[in-house]
């Protein structure tokens, strides 16, 4: 009920782009977006149940032809980690993960994993084979509890839909709080998750390539501990998809 009231009150009184915060009906007449991530990101999002939903769109079309499809795969620096992003990060994207991540919009995971998978070049997948499986970032219990959910798994889970890839959700667990990563430096970062993910279960990932999602990667900092821990488990190869990257 909670979640129905709140998705009826936005439609009604909150029909605002969430990065430039104007009406989003006042951008409609610019043209489409060309990238398919950009395009995905323009189409509406559907807030209700069944044919009787609503539809809205949380980015402005102008927002949404300003953000900058993130092309080719790139290596976070400092590890042997290959990220692929759907977008570069800027202030646009950040403002949607934001209202995911600290505004309880849950609705908006599968919005964003759509752009994800719509964004990601297609070998990021396509190069794997049979033993690919999607792990998301893991939560601990408490902030878990705080937030209500795991954005990483969110969207995880809508792209190992849409893909037809197992997500794997119990692989790692992360065994204490630790301080945002958002407000430390990079060396402080590194500190923050030392001994703070393991395995959870080591069979699901044992001899398979591990796709490992996240909303946001910055320093790489939480990305290089699970690669640890799942190459301690024994998985053959980890790369790193986000929806945004901010080197």
């Amino acid at each position: 009920m909670e979640w129905g009231l709140q998705a009826v009150a936005d439609f009604l009184i909150d029909e605002t782009c969430h990065a430039c915060r104007r009406r989003v009906n006042a951008a409609r007449d610019l043209p489409h977006p060309r990238a398919a991530a950009s395009i995905a990101l323009d189409l509406p999002l559907t807030i209700g149940w069944g044919r009787r939903g609503l539809e809205t769109r949380p980015l402005c079309r102008g927002c949404c032809r300003s953000l900058v499809p993130w092309v080719e795969p790139a290596r976070i620096a400092g590890t042997p980690l290959t990220v692929w992003p759907a977008f570069e990060t800027d202030d646009c994207l950040l403002s949607v993960i934001h209202a995911l991540k600290f505004s309880r919009r849950e609705r908006l995971a599968s919005w964003l994993a759509g752009s994800l998978v719509r964004g990601l070049p297609a070998r990021a997948l396509s190069d794997h084979g049979d033993d690919i499986v999607l792990v998301p970032v893991p939560m601990d219990r408490g902030a878990l509890r705080r937030r209500g959910f795991n954005q990483a798994e969110r969207l995880a889970s809508t792209w190992g839909e849409i893909a037809g890839v197992r997500v794997e959700r119990r692989a790692l667990v992360k065994t204490r709080a630790t301080a945002p990563q958002s407000s430390l430096g990079r060396e402080e970062r590194v500190r923050n998750v030392v001994g703070a993910i393991e395995i959870g279960d080591r069979d699901a990932v044992a001899g398979k390539r591990v796709v490992l999602v996240d909303d946001l990667v910055t320093t790489g900092a939480t990305a290089s501990t699970c690669a640890a821990a799942l190459g301690s488990a024994g998985a053959c190869e980890v790369r790193v998809a986000c929806v945004g990257y901010r080197p």
